[in-house]
């Protein structure tokens, strides 16, 4: 027996790795950019999550004073009762509360960036972003203003505990979860027609917003009990408007009233952990936090407790509906209603769409100086995107009646939301620009490409937090839970603006970048070509600091050491590579950088830098094994579409002898961002030196020139390269081989790889990643 999740569940889940850092002084030392933050803010505008339950609870009917303190007592239980605690305060809700199920709605948007993606321009790319999210955000509102009518309707529902970044969570009386969860697949369908959206319903016990999972299934015994998915999706049919027999309802009540002290709690779990064919995957679900104190492998009583304990909080109730919700994107007939998936046929003699050439074109409209024939859910994409520039959408507007484009989208433009930072924060460097009230966004990528130098090149950073969903299932209440998801989205926002202001200006009266996406942990924004690099940097500054001071007052955690120092390859005096080495983060942001020409193809670069962001998770990954959770960046330079033709992996396994099997390889990608800043650090100070680019791609072909050969050739010809070049000679001593090339024996530009599992020693150099950023650095920071 395995609690009460099936093996398929568990499979799913890993160990999280989460530390808190004492609270340090701020890296960017500019107080006025943000003089208070808004963490007291919003936690007094936090909902009364006691009265919001207790009012699903006795819904229809308003709650009591003695149901709302009950919800109350309930929440603020202690944190590890024993098993007689937990029945004693079971016996107190069987005998003051008739009603103890509610329901807890999840859902989103899938496949997104086939949806936003799809067209190659940047306004249709705009505007598919915008209306996911103002659906996600602002109609999911919606949806339970109608529902439970609470105060102002422009407000987020108290309902409502999250909803942005393409999800939401919120609470439902038991028999409206369902209908509501449809209703916002309904929503995404009605507005977007092609973008695909999931949502599910589950009913939960009171005490399970505590503890987590709790109750056996009492329908059959024990070895026999259903899987959970298999046993929430036959409540779910009786808690949903599906259910029309007079007599399924109250059959439902009678068994939820009065609940057994059926647990499965701590002494099951001791126990089960004693049998080895159930403690693999026990393990990966029941994870230790890893401030513990605990190793992996210790099964003691103490040990084991503390890994229950850990996972029996109202995260993994959202553990429950995130597998449901997958489960429903992969089979579409789970949890509710059948799901149809929006196609739209192609037949021989129609016109194809100018946007999305997958769809016949159903309307013809002049917009601006041209005309378009596009489908309708282009059409509304493309309108969507010249709304929210500000622009005409000239025949649109006729020809998409009845649907128009919603009228409150602009006010929650990221486009509106840039200008209310610029106007609190008047001292930053965009904000101290003459012309920067009258900047408008970018018509194209190359508005953005022509701020650029060299021009023509544009930088797209692809950023997701480490672990932000692992981190989430752990948090105890539901309190909590909103609590954290807006501090991960204001910190987000700030980090995003707070790098953009700091190093960009408008060009020509435009704004040069783009924000596509800003949710949750994750971001996606288009900049300058040579602004991509310090832009990326920055956010992941701002994102690690912020979090970590944030999150430390949130969820106190007990700090332990980690094994930064000997992971960390740079060893050069950068002050902000010295600032990132000292400073420990809580949860890392990992992001890919790809800088390419304006005219390739997007959905070429979005695959590119979606390879880049796996690439730069997976080192995170390996160095919170070392308990450092900071994150890493990797990035690429595409001079032309033909340097690559399949992956950035094959690419470099066959450029830069990237492969397990060879003894070197050119490159060191990817990087944490202590040593990122020290690579910019590098080559700023070749640049300053003005070092002859023709001596330094001399250098490269050398290293290139013999693939069998080992390293010492290379390492030969670099030194007396080097001898040859007087007074950068000694910028090359410090910036390379002092920064990169230890610990002895120094090699230089070789340095041994960190961290590998093959036999043998392996080595790397920085050198060919240092001369393809190398153009796109600004000679100053």
């Amino acid at each position: 027996m395995l609690g009460v999740f099936g093996t398929d569940v568990l499979k799913t889940l890993i160990k999280p790795t989460i530390e808190v850092a004492p609270l340090m002084r701020r890296w960017y030392d500019k107080e006025h950019y943000f003089p208070e933050h808004r963490l007291e803010g919003f936690m007094s505008d936090t909902p009364d999550y006691n009265r919001v339950i207790a009012e699903c609870l006795a819904h229809p009917q308003p709650p009591s004073d003695d149901l709302i303190a009950l919800v109350k007592r309930v929440l603020t239980a202690e944190d590890e009762p024993s098993r007689e605690q937990l029945q004693a305060l079971n016996r107190q809700l069987n005998a003051h509360s008739n009603h103890r199920r509610l329901a807890l709605v999840y859902g989103g948007a899938t496949k997104i960036k086939g949806y936003v993606f799809e067209a190659s321009k940047l306004p249709e790319i705009r505007g598919a972003s915008a209306l996911l999210d103002w659906v996600g955000e602002q109609q999911v509102h919606q949806i339970w203003h109608k529902a439970f009518p609470k105060g102002d309707p422009s407000k987020p529902h108290p309902y409502v505990i999250y909803a942005s970044g393409g999800s939401f969570l919120a609470f439902a009386p038991c028999d409206l979860g369902q209908k509501l969860a449809t209703q916002v697949e309904c929503a995404y369908a009605e507005h977007t027609l092609t973008a695909n959206s999931v949502a599910v319903a589950a009913c939960f016990d009171l005490l399970e917003l505590r503890y987590g999972r709790l109750f056996r299934d009492q329908a059959t015994p024990p070895n026999k009990r259903l899987r959970t998915d298999e046993a929430t999706e036959a409540e779910g049919r009786l808690c949903s408007d599906e259910a029309t027999d007079a007599e399924e309802r109250p059959s439902l009540d009678k068994a939820t009233e009065q609940l057994t002290d059926s647990f499965y709690w701590v002494e099951d779990f001791i126990r089960d952990c004693q049998d080895a064919n159930k403690w693999a995957e026990l393990e990966q679900y029941y994870y230790l936090p890893d401030d513990s104190g605990f190793a992996a492998n210790d099964k003691s009583e103490a040990a084991l407790k503390r890994r229950f304990f850990n996972r029996k909080t109202f995260g993994e109730l959202v553990t429950v509906l995130a597998t449901m919700f997958h489960r429903r994107r992969d089979e579409r007939t789970r949890h509710g209603k059948p799901r149809y998936l929006p196609h739209y046929e192609l037949i021989p003699w129609a016109e194809k769409c100018h946007s999305s050439d997958v769809r016949p074109a159903v309307i013809k409209a002049r917009i601006g100086n041209d005309d378009r024939q596009l489908s309708e859910a282009s059409a509304r994409k493309l309108a969507v995107g010249r709304t929210v520039k500000g622009a005409d959408i000239g025949d649109l507007a006729k020809a998409l009646k009845p649907w128009q484009v919603p009228t409150d989208l602009k006010s929650n433009s990221w486009e509106t939301r840039w200008r209310e930072f610029l106007s609190k924060n008047q001292q930053s460097n965009y904000a101290r620009h003459p012309n920067y009230a009258d900047a408008e966004p970018a018509s194209d990528l190359g508005d953005i490409a022509a701020a650029s130098s060299p021009s023509r090149y544009i930088g797209l950073i692809y950023a997701d937090g480490n672990n932000i969903g692992r981190l989430m299932a752990t948090l105890t209440t539901p309190q909590r839970y909103y609590e954290v998801s807006q501090v991960l989205s204001e910190v987000a926002r700030e980090a995003v603006f707070t790098a953009l202001a700091e190093h960009l200006t408008p060009v020509k009266n435009v704004h040069p970048f783009e924000i596509l996406a800003i949710g949750g942990d994750d971001l996606f924004i288009i900049v300058p070509g040579d602004k991509a690099f310090d832009i990326a940097l920055t956010i992941a500054q701002y994102f690690e600091r912020e979090l970590t001071i944030r999150l430390g007052s949130l969820i106190p955690r007990k700090i332990t050491n980690n094994s930064q120092k000997e992971l960390i390859r740079y060893h050069g005096d950068d002050p902000v590579a010295q600032a990132i080495r000292t400073f420990s983060p809580a949860v890392g942001l990992s992001a890919g950088v790809l800088i390419a020409q304006e005219n390739t193809p997007f959905f070429f670069l979005r695959d590119l830098v979606e390879n880049l962001l796996k690439n730069a998770k997976k080192l995170a990954k390996r160095n919170a094994t070392c308990h450092f959770f900071g994150g890493a960046i990797d990035f690429m330079v595409l001079k032309s579409i033909g340097m690559v033709s399949d992956s950035v992996d094959a690419f470099r396994a066959e450029a830069l002898q990237d492969t397990e099997k060879n003894q070197r390889r050119l490159t060191a990608r990817p990087y944490t961002w202590a040593e990122f800043a020290g690579l910019l650090a590098s080559i700023r100070a070749l640049k300053q030196a003005n070092a002859p680019r023709s001596q330094l791609y001399r250098i490269q072909r050398v290293l290139l020139r013999n693939r069998t050969a080992g390293i010492f050739d290379s390492a030969m010809e670099y030194l007396y390269t080097r001898s040859r070049l007087g007074d950068l000679s000694q910028v090359l001593s410090k910036h390379i081989d002092q920064a990169w090339c230890i610990p002895s024996p120094m090699i230089p530009p070789w340095s041994r790889q960190i961290g590998i599992t093959s036999k043998g020693q392996r080595y790397e150099t920085i050198w060919p990643d240092l001369l393809e950023a190398y153009e796109f650095v600004p000679a100053k920071q």
